[in-house]
């Protein structure tokens, strides 16, 4: 399987990244993507990746830490781009959960991300963070001309309604463990929604553990096995071919391919 979103640089689980890969391999989660919160955090996630054949990782500023956004520290983080490990540009987007950072310095850093992929010609995949913002978030990436396709709401929470104008506009939609819990009805309407050809599964580890895994802290991408199998069973299919559309869906999203393990029980570089 793979875990298209995880946070390995989290203080949770940093400090043990190379057990918490290990016990993904073991879990049978052959590959996963670290994704960058700031130009920081960016550099410590290609590191991760450039040590483990199995880690991808992304370069973006999250919308938690807008009003600290230093365009400069952005500018330089996008060099890594050109780094074959890196799989996307994001996280990025919307989020009005909290009351801060403002919306309008929120919609700010969301354009002048969006910006900076048009002005570079990135032709890499854009992860997006969107919480309570659907309208703000569509408008905001059509202002941009960007083709919708290549974008993906992560770990979606919003209602069957807003799943559909997600997939109106021609995006993804990937679903984390949230969906398994008693009190997310919303979401796994939601989930059923999603076309087979536009989903994704991943953790958003360390958060979000799912059923039966709920009161295990910190998450870990290994699981994710276990939200695969609920969706499996919410849509009406086995497993196993669940896991080989969502695996399918991954690599071409992100541009992904097999790791070579043979190198390592672990499969490090």
């Amino acid at each position: 399987m793979i875990d298209t979103h995880c946070h390995l640089t989290f203080p949770q689980l940093a400090d043990r990244v190379d057990e918490v890969i290990a016990d993904a391999h073991a879990a049978g989660v052959g590959r996963m993507i670290t994704v960058g919160t700031t130009p920081a955090d960016a550099y410590k996630a290609q590191a991760v990746a450039r040590a483990h054949d199995s880690v991808w990782f992304t370069v973006g500023v999250h919308p938690h830490y807008a009003d600290e956004y230093d365009a400069e520290a952005y500018a330089a983080s996008l060099e890594l781009l050109a780094d074959p490990k890196c799989a996307a540009v994001g996280e990025m987007g919307v989020d009005y959960h909290y009351d801060d950072p403002p919306r309008d310095v929120q919609h700010a850093l969301f354009r002048a991300q969006l910006e900076a992929v048009n002005a570079r010609r990135i032709d890499k995949p854009i992860v997006i963070h969107c919480r309570k913002a659907v309208d703000d978030t569509l408008a905001i990436i059509g202002e941009s001309g960007l083709d919708p396709s290549r974008f993906v709401f992560h770990c979606f929470t919003e209602p069957p309604a807003d799943a559909r104008k997600v997939l109106d506009a021609g995006c993804w939609i990937s679903i984390t463990g949230i969906v398994t819990y008693k009190n997310a009805p919303e979401v796994r309407a939601s989930a059923e929604l999603v076309p087979d050809d536009r989903l994704m599964v991943e953790t958003d580890a360390p958060y979000l553990s799912p059923e039966p895994h709920r009161k295990v802290r910190p998450n870990e991408p290994k699981f994710v096995v276990a939200t695969a199998r609920f969706l499996a069973d919410l849509r009406g299919v086995e497993f196993e071919a669940f896991e080989q559309l969502t695996d399918a869906n991954a690599e071409r999203f992100y541009g992904l391919y097999e790791p070579p393990f043979s190198r390592d029980p672990q499969g490090s570089a």
